[in-house]
């Protein structure tokens, strides 16, 4: 079960979410799967010779051509052209960076229903495949119960597995607490309203990962189909471990019932490329950090239960004090000391109090002196506009 995305229309906020199960009707979609493959990467050979993107060009120009002669079901030509619009839609994008890109191509076997195309009565979903004949796949309870009362989305089925997307309307909360989130490679810190601190241990994901890579590592295979099913199978297995342990930490997070606040982490890859006078194997440990599969499972955990998740910029977090804002200066075991507030503080602590402050808009307070400017003509204290948050001792006051 994962988040697909959520829309916001004031307080009632429009959740969509997907739940899985396995198939064991491969065999009789095969011939289903061939054709809707076939008319996907017809549409984008032709999308990319005329340089069509929308999805209504390519029904207007293909659709006549691909359903002539056919015996299957006119739904899966719709979902074929408006996956071969999105792929499109990404090729367009991805030639401004890279010019000599790979023309885009569907190699694996996958159909995409919306609602309209198929069924579900009581826990059987029927599944249309040639004119008056269907494919029923039965729901497990799991599955059933939590796509009951809920408007139902999409429907997407790969060799093994069928996915249902539904969504829900939820109230939006207005929580008095917000909690700050720092996520780290062994660890992920957070930090909230009441000033009370909570370090979640990720270490044991992060020696699965580690390990996997080098089980894999030591494989050597002549055969690259071989070699591939095996490290599918190997990465499936990794995958599992370590995303029960996120699942866990995520729930963790979102049971307490606060505003959502966490870093846009978006780039950092391109800091751990080849090239950046990094080692392999610093590098290899950077990226497979699953910074983003965390903040997904908080995301869309909390959107579910009505909670606002918001982000801020990742800039300094770390290396300013969440007290005074001047500059830490680092130590030993990832602490960090501040020479205006003559204290230590944890790094990761800091970085997620930083967090709080800026996703509820607070800056930290400064020294009072620097506030006060002596005027030449009176004994009186003159105190700046732009310092006047500074100057108010222990208390935290918003930016206007």
């Amino acid at each position: 079960m994962f988040f697909k995305k959520s829309i916001f229309f004031g307080n009632i906020v429009k959740v969509t979410k997907c739940a899985w199960q396995y198939h064991d009707k491969n065999d009789d979609l095969g011939p289903v799967f061939d054709y809707y493959r076939y008319c996907a990467n017809e549409a984008i050979r032709i999308g990319i010779e005329k340089k069509i993107t929308s999805k209504f060009k390519l029904y207007y120009q293909l659709y006549h051509k691909l359903r002539l002669d056919s015996q299957f079901h006119c739904k899966h030509v719709y979902g074929a052209l408006e996956c071969a619009a999105s792929r499109l839609k990404i090729y367009k994008k991805t030639l401004k960076k890279k010019p000599n890109a790979k023309r885009p191509y569907i190699s694996k076997n996958h159909l995409i229903l919306d609602n309209q195309s198929y069924k579900i009565e009581k826990n059987i979903v029927r599944i249309p495949t040639e004119s008056g004949k269907y494919v029923f796949i039965k729901l497990t309870n799991y599955v059933y119960k939590k796509i009951m009362d809920t408007k139902l989305g999409n429907i997407t089925i790969t060799d093994d597995k069928i996915i249902i997307s539904y969504s829900r309307d939820i109230k939006e909360q207005n929580p008095t607490n917000s909690v700050g989130i720092d996520r780290n490679l062994e660890n992920v810190t957070t930090y909230n309203s009441q000033g009370n601190c909570i370090v979640y241990d990720l270490a044991k994901a992060q020696r699965i990962v580690t390990s996997y890579c080098r089980i894999k590592s030591k494989f050597r295979r002549n055969d690259s189909r071989i070699r591939k099913k095996i490290f599918q199978k190997y990465g499936k297995l990794q995958k599992n471990r370590a995303h029960s342990i996120l699942h866990y930490t995520s729930k963790k997070i979102v049971s307490e019932n606060s505003g959502i606040i966490m870093e846009n982490l978006k780039g950092i890859r391109k800091l751990y490329k080849k090239g950046n006078w990094q080692g392999r194997k610093h590098r290899q440990k950077m990226n497979s950090w699953s910074f983003y599969e965390l903040q997904r499972q908080i995301e869309y955990k909390a959107r579910w239960l009505g909670l606002p998740v918001e982000y801020v910029k990742a800039n300094g977090t770390s290396t300013k004090c969440a007290i005074c804002g001047s500059r830490l200066v680092p130590e030993e075991h990832r602490k960090m000391f501040c020479s205006i507030c003559k204290s230590g503080v944890d790094r990761d602590v800091n970085a997620a109090h930083n967090i709080l402050l800026r996703g509820t808009r607070v800056v930290p307070n400064g020294i009072a002196g620097e506030a006060v400017m002596a005027e030449l003509d009176s004994k009186e204290q003159v105190i700046c506009r732009v310092d006047a948050v500074k100057s108010c001792d222990g208390i935290n006051l918003p930016i206007t």
